[in-house]
């Protein structure tokens, strides 16, 4: 039995969106930064995760992503 035989097929419902892919990621890593005893500024966290999903609105409603 070869490897491509357990890939799933795509199912497009199932796509997330760009930003709601990218709104998971920064969720958990923020999750993960907070909880690594490391200093952590989480304001300027905030504001570039913010600054991020602005643009990429601004790309989606273009069509980009």
């Amino acid at each position: 039995m070869s490897a491509d035989e357990h890939i799933k097929p795509l199912n497009m419902t199932e796509r997330r969106s760009t930003i709601e892919e990218y709104t998971q990621f920064c969720l958990e890593e923020k999750e993960r930064r907070m909880n690594s005893g490391e200093d952590f500024d989480e304001q300027s966290f905030d504001k570039a995760t913010d600054l991020t999903l602005r643009k990429l609105k601004i790309l989606e409603d273009e069509g980009w992503v």
